[in-house]
C-alpha cells in the first residue's frame, strides 16, 4: 500500500537585503538556471532551432555547431591578417614560449636544489644533535649538579633577524636549522644554513641573541655540504685531517665544548686564590 505524502518543503527565499527588486530580477534573468531555454518572445528561426521552447537532445548538435561558429566568427572579426602579421605573431609566441619554459626550468632547478640542501642540512643537524645528546646524557652521570652539567635542545628551522637599522627595525632575515648544548658557562651552538653547518662555543648568557651575537665569534668549525647525483658529501673547512664520520665530528665538538668550560672554571679558581 502506497501512501502519498502531500507535504511540500517550502523553498528558502533568496536573500536580497542589499538588492533592489530590479537588481534581483536581473540576477534571476541572467542566472544560468534561467537560461536552459530561450524566452518565448524571441524569434528562434535565426538560431537554427525555431519553434521550440527547449533545447532537446536532437537539437544539441546544431546548437553546439552554432556556438563554435560564433566563437570562430568573433576571433576573425578583425578581418584577414597579412602574412607579415601572422609571421610576426608566430615568432612572438614561439619566443615567449621558450622564455616561459626557460624560466620554469630555472625556477624548478633552483627550488629543487634549495630543497635538497635544506633536507641535507636538516638531516645532518639532527644526526649531530642525536650524538651530542647521548654524550650529554652519559657525561651528566658524573657532572650532574656541577657547573659542567649539560642540557640540550633542538630548535629545528628558525627564521631570525640578521640585520637591523638604527630604529632597530628588521632589514634582513635568514633561516637556520639550530641545535645546542649548554652548561652554566658556555653553549655549543650548531647552526645550519645554505650549504654549510657552523659550530660555535659562546658564553651561555649571550645565546639568546642567536645570530647577532654569533657574528662576534668565529666558528670553531664549519662543515661544507655538497649534494649531487651521487648523493650527499661533507667536509670540514680547513681541517687537517677531517673526521671520517659524523660521530667522530660530534665527539670532537663535544670535547671542545667541555674543555672550554673546564678551562674557564680553572682560570676563575686561580683568580680567587
Amino acid at each position: 500500500m502506497m501512501v502519498r505524502n502531500n507535504s511540500r518543503s517550502a523553498s528558502k527565499p533568496l536573500k536580497s537585503e542589499h538588492m533592489s527588486r530590479e537588481q534581483t530580477r536581473k540576477f534571476v534573468d541572467i542566472h544560468p538556471a534561467a537560461q536552459s531555454a530561450l524566452p518565448r518572445n524571441i524569434d528562434r528561426g535565426m538560431f537554427g532551432h525555431g519553434g521550440t521552447d527547449k533545447i532537446d537532445q536532437s537539437q544539441s548538435g546544431a546548437y553546439q555547431a552554432h556556438v563554435n561558429l560564433s566563437e570562430q566568427f568573433l576571433s576573425t572579426a578583425g578581418g584577414e591578417r597579412s602574412a607579415t602579421v601572422l609571421n610576426w605573431m608566430d615568432e612572438l609566441k614561439a619566443e615567449s614560449e621558450d622564455f616561459i619554459n626557460g624560466r620554469r626550468d630555472d625556477l624548478y632547478e633552483d627550488e629543487l636544489k634549495a630543497s635538497l640542501y635544506r633536507s641535507a642540512v636538516s638531516y645532518l643537524v639532527d644526526k649531530i644533535f642525536q650524538d651530542l645528546r647521548w654524550f650529554a646524557f652519559e657525561y651528566n652521570k658524573v657532572a650532574a649538579g656541577t657547573a659542567l652539567q649539560i642540557s640540550s635542545s633542538i630548535l629545528g628551522e628558525v627564521t631570525e633577524v640578521t640585520r637591523v637599522n638604527r630604529k632597530r627595525e628588521a632589514e634582513e632575515t635568514a633561516t637556520f636549522f639550530r641545535a645546542r648544548l649548554a652548561n652554566r658557562r658556555h653553549s655549543l651552538v650548531i647552526r645550519g644554513s645554505g650549504n654549510e653547518i657552523e659550530f660555535y662555543v659562546v658564553p651561555v648568557s649571550q645565546v639568546m641573541a642567536l645570530s647577532l651575537v654569533e657574528t662576534e665569534f668565529a666558528p670553531v668549525a664549519t662543515m661544507q655540504i655538497k649534494v649531487n647525483e651521487q648523493g650527499m658529501s661533507w667536509r670540514l673547512r680547513g681541517s687537517q685531517p677531517s673526521p671520517d664520520t659524523i660521530e667522530e665530528l660530534s665527539m670532537s665538538m663535544f670535547a671542545r665544548f667541555v674543555e672550554t668550560t673546564k678551562k674557564d672554571l680553572a682560570a676563575e679558581e686561580q683568580e680567587i686564590t
